[in-house]
């Protein structure tokens, strides 16, 4: 089965950003905010969710979306790893889809280092999704790449520049606009692996905006990203 890249903010990210908003998040929150990730990924969609801690996570997962695209810390190192790119002689159209794709799984490798965030994503993907109603054959779907993900554990492989630089490439690759060609696979994969430094120095800029964009869900006490 093939899986999609869902884009904005990433299920890790957004397991991330539930223990943020309160540290004694349920898996039922946390499986929330990641699913509508997973539903693009599998390319199944639910018809109702009966479980209110998901549907509180799936709403959670919308307004983080929303709040983290109108961060300036963001456009901004979208906008520099685009002119980089661009520097190094990749085409228009796949910039502007390693530019974009580039900068949330290089924050994802930053988030993977919170013990907090990788518990919390067990926790998300053990909960029982059975107040989640889906059509005939998406809760296959559905269910098929909940098992791989609980099989494969978290994506530590997104610790390496490299790695993220050729999942990359495999998303762009299935896309024609976005593909990259000639040269430039290598070019891309020089300059994702030396961007990675300048996106974990932003990280806690990046999260620390998104805190205070989100501060109204924030549960007493919540902890915030801390660098």
């Amino acid at each position: 089965m093939a899986m999609r890249y869902a884009g904005r903010v990433n299920y890790v990210g957004h397991a991330a950003v539930a223990t943020y908003l309160d540290a004694r998040v349920t898996g039922g929150v946390v499986l929330g905010a990641m699913l509508p990730d997973f539903m693009t990924m599998c390319g199944a969609r639910a018809t109702a969710i009966d479980d209110a801690a998901i549907a509180r996570g799936v709403e959670l997962h919308h307004a983080t979306d929303a709040a983290f695209h109108a961060l300036a810390s963001f456009t901004g190192l979208v906008r520099d790893l685009g002119d980089r790119l661009t520097a190094a002689g990749v085409s228009r159209g796949p910039m502007r889809g390693v530019s974009h794709i580039g900068v949330e799984l290089l924050l994802d490798t930053t988030l993977l280092e919170d013990a907090l965030a990788r518990a919390a994503y067990h926790a998300g993907l053990d909960h029982d999704p059975a107040g989640i109603t889906w059509p005939a054959g998406d809760d296959a779907r559905f269910a098929h790449l909940r098992a791989r993900l609980r099989q494969h554990g978290l994506p530590d492989e997104l610790r390496q520049p490299e790695a993220i630089a050729q999942r990359i490439l495999r998303v762009i690759g299935h896309r024609p606009r976005l593909a990259a060609t000639g040269d430039e696979p290598a070019a891309i994969r020089k300059v994702i692996v030396g961007y990675a430094a300048r996106v974990a120095v932003a990280a806690p800029t990046i999260m620390h905006g998104l805190a205070a964009a989100m501060a109204d869900r924030a549960a007493p006490g919540a902890r915030w990203y801390r660098g």
